[in-house]
């Protein structure tokens, strides 16, 4: 049976590109502001320092900060980079879903570990928008998880199997990564005018120093989320998300 790769490289380019999302928690952005970077971290999966980026969505969700207890520095900060900007040689590797999930066996019994050889694109975002127009068939359908109802993967393939997982009802481990495409980058990252905008609460932007750097060095918007005493810092996962829908929508990505 071919690869995913292969039956994805004869699909057209007929959807435009999405932006990369990084996400990542607000503990960190005072390091992002002086180093005006996004920096490889190590990562143990595949024994090499790298960024992970989901492509047209923002997907990813830290298990720190499930209690209302926890600070405001680990609520979810977004990074949506403009399309194309984000140098080609850098790109690592790129899968249809979430490998972090695939490695922690939150996806069998449809997908286990070793399914990530067959499910392995080619290093490219051309990939990615090639596997939403076999997939999803559109971009909107992409980012809202809407599986082709036309897609007929050969019996018994991987492939296949990544459909099924698709299909079934989501679970509160197995949620929306399981059909986002995950891209792997190797180099590090400039912020400065390579943003669309950039999603944080309400009281980091309101720091000086951090307006400045969103304003005057990132050269971006910041879409702004509010936070309240006693909301546990993971609830704003679905906050940034439902932002980032409507401006996706408002200027026409979706």
């Amino acid at each position: 049976m071919p690869h995913l790769r292969d039956i994805v490289s004869t699909q057209p380019l007929d959807q435009p590109e999405l932006p990369l999302i990084h996400t990542s928690r607000c503990e960190y952005l005072n390091g992002f502001v002086l180093s005006k970077t996004i920096s490889p971290r190590p990562c143990t999966r595949f024994s090499e320092d790298l960024i992970y980026f989901f492509y047209g969505r923002p997907a990813y969700r830290s298990s720190k900060g499930t209690k209302p207890s926890e600070p405001i520095d680990l609520c979810p900060l977004c990074f949506v980079f403009k399309p194309a900007t984000i140098p080609k040689t850098n790109v690592r590797r790129v899968f249809p879903c979430d490998t972090g999930a695939m490695k922690d066996r939150i996806f069998e019994p449809d997908l286990n570990w070793a399914d990530q050889i067959d499910l392995a694109l080619a290093p490219t975002i051309e990939s990615a928008r090639q596997l939403v127009s076999l997939c999803f068939h559109d971009n909107a359908s992409y980012y809202f998880g809407k599986l082709s109802p036309t897609l007929s993967p050969d019996p018994g393939s991987t492939f296949e199997r990544y459909c099924t997982l698709i299909k079934r009802a989501p679970t509160e481990r197995a949620d929306d990564r399981r059909s986002a495409i995950e891209v792997q980058v190797n180099g590090s990252v400039h912020l400065s005018g390579q943003l669309l905008f950039v999603a944080l609460p309400r009281e980091f932007f309101s720091e000086a120093s951090i307006k400045d750097a969103v304003e005057n060095h990132w050269k971006c918007e910041a879409i702004c989320y509010p936070t309240f005493i006693g909301g546990a810092p993971a609830e704003y996962y679905s906050v940034v998300r439902d932002r980032i829908t409507m401006w996706l929508e408002q200027k026409g990505y979706l």
